[in-house]
């Protein structure tokens, strides 16, 4: 689907492909019977008839009346498989968990939108408003802020997604503070139509450099995403580690993250450390980081001289002169 919108890299879109192909395939499954897809072609065509602007109403009778012109020679006319297949069509164009899921398979995801009117486009920009409801008080976007640090320091788990939906939410898996991350990076910039609000794309993929630094600390943030998030997840995309410079330092520019970014950062600022190796990595509050490690380093040093002194205590009662 991506090809069928622009040029773009068979490489760099690798990850994606494997999205495309479950998706084809858990729809599939789940209807099992009066397939409106025969080929890749019919839903090139749907996606085009999608892309041209049509309102959902307008596909829905569009397909009633026609069906596709390529690939089938009939196309069932039930709503349900016709809902179906414009349903599986807008998944793949936005990556976007898409109606009802017709299978517990289909989703790599928690959230999902039913998009029952209107354009593609009026659609996206419903579901991805601005966000300004969270307050930050002056929260600021520092240099440790980043994908890499929360679970060093606080426990707080990362878990890349499929769904752009689910970017950045804060959710509870088996009892663990989880972050989900959108790591679609290389489909984000293969966007060349005007299918998610203005700015929407360049801010999103602002987050991504947000939280994987592609600046001075970009070999820490790729030898971390290549050891502890790809191995989770076979198409993991390397995209997010080429987003470009982060330009963004401000929370109030992420409009269409701003909530979420606000929620992510109170999680992370209030996360306390629960054992040493967490101790050793947090070093959010420079000064009184130093001044821990200094007051271990005295109790440590203090306690091997009391026990070097202890030692040749016992040492000469038992060999007085």
């Amino acid at each position: 689907m991506a090809n069928s919108t622009g040029e773009s890299s068979p490489t760099c879109l690798q990850p994606y492909s494997e999205y495309y192909a479950e998706q084809y395939k858990t729809f599939y499954h789940g209807l099992s019977t009066n397939l409106p897809f025969k080929n890749h072609d019919s839903i090139i065509e749907l996606g085009q008839n999608i892309l041209q602007g049509l309102t959902r109403e307008q596909v829905v009778e569009s397909l009633q009346n026609n069906g596709p012109s390529r690939g089938s020679k009939t196309l069932p006319n039930s709503i349900k498989n016709i809902n179906g297949a414009i349903n599986l069509t807008a998944r793949l164009i936005l990556m976007v968990n898409m109606g009802k899921p017709v299978s517990n398979r289909m989703w790599t995801g928690r959230a999902y939108r039913s998009w029952d009117k209107g354009t593609i486009l009026d659609f996206t920009t419903s579901i991805f408003p601005i966000q300004k409801s969270n307050r930050h008080d002056g929260m600021q976007l520092d240099r440790d802020f980043n994908a890499r640090n929360p679970d060093p320091i606080g426990g707080l788990k990362v878990k890349l997604t499929n769904n752009l939906l689910d970017h950045l939410k804060v959710i509870d898996i088996e009892g663990e503070t989880t972050v989900m991350i959108f790591h679609h990076a290389s489909f984000l910039q293969n966007q060349e139509t005007d299918l998610f609000p203005e700015d929407f794309i360049y801010k999103t993929l602002q987050t991504l450099a947000l939280l994987f630094p592609q600046n001075q600390w970009y070999k820490k943030s790729k030898d971390w995403y290549h050891k502890v998030l790809k191995p989770m997840l076979s198409d993991a995309d390397t995209g997010v580690l080429d987003c470009g410079p982060l330009t963004m330092t401000n929370i109030d520019e992420y409009q269409f993250w701003h909530d979420r970014l606000v929620r992510l950062k109170s999680v992370y600022d209030q996360a306390k450390p629960k054992n040493l190796r967490q101790w050793w990595n947090d070093r959010r509050e420079g000064t009184q980081w130093y001044a821990l490690w200094v007051a271990v380093g005295f109790t440590v040093f203090f306690g091997l001289v009391q026990s070097i002194e202890g030692a040749i205590q016992v040492y000469k009662s038992y060999h007085p002169e």
